[in-house]
């Protein structure tokens, strides 16, 4: 099985429609937040001070989750992903395509975009450095982009460690379909990420996690949650000394 086989198969067996958000009408996160609606609620905060052309792109769009959740806030919605996902077709007005941003550059001309989510991509891609390069490039420079990764340094994956245990940061059920650890070929820490973000041009801006007591764990995001949503906006890009 190559990589283009799992990614079809996965969205064969996992591609099924999804709620939207229910960010989008109350702007109010639920008590267990996810990814989508971290970005939801950020993209529902800033709608005062959009554009009337203002335009969202979603990297690994998968079933539209978050690009049907802001349906009315942006006038083009753009998804793309490296398999195509059943669910496209009941949505006609969301801009859908096929592409793998290891391939090269994203089909679109720099400064397009508005909003731009990539919500657990990164860890898959084979170069992070291009894939967060690509995300400043098409972003605009008063653009939102947010970004959502596994956080290896959460205390739930320091305590599988120090039990000698592997620390899973996808879904369990992923071994059981031949994936290791959801084909996960990258980890992160908040240090690491920002360290990343701020090399390649975006300035981290918020940071949260996802899950039971989100908003009192996002209060120390880099030990308290199994993952790691930040919102940035584009900057210079800048070395930063230290460690990660």
């Amino acid at each position: 099985m190559d990589f283009e086989d799992y990614y079809r198969r996965n969205a064969a067996a996992h591609g099924g429609a999804t709620a939207p958000s229910t960010v989008a009408q109350s702007g109010q996160l639920p008590a267990r937040p996810s990814g989508p609606d971290w970005a939801v609620l950020w993209a529902w905060e800033g709608r005062s001070r959009r554009r009337a052309d203002a335009a969202v792109l979603d990297i690994g769009c998968a079933q539209l989750t978050v690009l049907k959740s802001l349906e009315g806030q942006f006038a083009r919605r753009v998804g793309v992903d490296v398999a195509a996902y059943e669910e496209w077709r009941s949505y006609p007005t969301i801009e859908t395509s096929v592409f793998n941003l290891d391939q090269g550059e994203l089909p679109f001309a720099p400064d397009t975009f508005d909003f731009v989510t990539m919500l657990m991509v990164l860890e898959h891609v084979f170069d992070p450095f291009h894939a967060v390069r690509e995300l400043r490039r098409v972003a605009r420079p008063d653009a939102t982009v947010v970004l959502h990764v596994p956080n290896i340094a959460g205390l739930r994956h320091r305590v599988a460690l120090a039990r000698g245990q592997l620390p899973v940061t996808s879904s369990r059920a992923a071994f059981e379909e031949d994936a290791w650890d959801g084909q996960h070929i990258h980890q992160f820490t908040r240090a690491s990420l920002t360290w990343l973000l701020v090399r390649e041009g975006l300035e981290p801006l918020q940071w949260a996690v996802t899950g039971r007591f989100a908003l009192a764990r996002s209060l120390w995001p880099s030990l308290l949650g199994s993952d790691l949503v930040v919102r940035c906006r584009p900057a210079p890009p800048r070395a930063l000394a230290g460690r990660f």
